[in-house]
């Protein structure tokens, strides 16, 4: 057998391939660790004269349905009765059956969420009552929420808006909820017949 030159073994030493090693690791770059991501929280609040936005949630409570409401204080609005809840979630309910009030979500390039079409930035709308044969169950509720992913930052619009009585009393009463993140809000209004009184506007930045 040929035998391996003194050169050849210094340089295939223990040593020599340790000291080898120290020379790479020392020479990697640090990376430093992703900033942690902004916790949701609503800014720029805007709302329509006499119209008022706040936290809202019964810690003990027991979860209601078809009010708009996270009766326990978990972040949800309305779970477990058969809506779509997201990262951000925004829930109409109002009292008479026969009336027909609309829920009007704009994204931050200001695209309408419909039924079944999301907009780009992921908002869509799961429930249209009482327009929807059948699916509304007598109960009135309209909900729009985010389907996956991230809320993109910027401008968000909510419209609040009676579209028609059909033989309900005026003013009609109607609550908003809002889901932002792991936080939930409310909003109480009473709507009626007349351009300074059939809708209330929300405005919002992320």
């Amino acid at each position: 057998m040929k035998a391996t030159s003194p050169g050849w073994a210094r340089l295939f030493s223990p040593a020599v391939a340790l000291g080898a090693l120290g020379l790479v690791s020392g020479a990697c770059i640090e990376v430093p660790a992703p900033r942690p991501k902004e916790a949701l929280s609503l800014k720029e609040v805007k709302v329509s004269e006499g119209a008022g936005l706040e936290l809202s949630c019964t810690p003990t409570g027991v979860e209601m349905c078809f009010d708009a409401t996270d009766n326990n204080c978990n972040g949800v609005l309305d779970e477990g009765c058969g809506l779509h809840t997201g990262i951000l979630q925004f829930t109409i309910a109002w009292e008479e059956a026969e009336a027909d009030v609309d829920l009007n979500v704009y994204d931050t390039s200001g695209e309408l969420a419909r039924v079944g079409e999301p907009t780009l930035d992921g908002l869509t709308k799961d429930r249209d009552c009482p327009r929807m044969n059948g699916e509304c169950q007598g109960q009135n509720v309209e909900n729009v929420f985010l389907s996956e992913g991230d809320p993109k930052r910027g401008r968000y619009r909510v419209v609040v808006r009676l579209d028609k009585l059909n033989g309900a009393t005026a003013p009609l009463k109607v609550r908003l909820g809002v889901r932002v993140g792991q936080r939930s809000y409310g909003m109480a209004m009473s709507l009626a017949p007349g351009q300074a009184t059939e809708e209330v506007e929300l405005k919002f930045t992320l």
